[in-house]
């Protein structure tokens, strides 16, 4: 037989009867537990976020539609040419199909 830090019999048992009084509690309630965790992992995981309002989605688009309009205009053209270090391009090689 174990000795115990307690001095009380079954003392093993207890965590269980616990968490199955709990269970119980759940089920009488109408709650499964099964939901209950599919529903916080969905939850923490951001699939069960509320749409933003149309208005502050439509103001964000259009900052971000415009901030990519003056990237473009600041950066311009930035494609690669033929380099001597690159070779040519693929559109220069012939092709060797026949």
């Amino acid at each position: 037989m174990s000795r115990h830090a307690l001095s009380v019999h079954y003392v093993d048992v207890l965590p269980m009867l616990g968490l199955a009084l709990v269970f119980l509690w759940l089920w009488l309630r109408g709650l499964s537990v099964r939901e209950l965790c599919a529903y916080a992992a969905l939850t923490v995981t951001g699939y069960l976020r509320r749409r933003p309002d149309p208005a502050v989605e439509r103001a964000l688009r259009a900052a971000f539609t415009e901030l990519d309009r003056d990237l473009a205009e600041i950066l311009g053209d930035r494609t690669p040419r033929n380099t001597p270090d690159r070779g040519p391009s693929p559109q220069s090689r012939p092709s060797n199909r026949s």
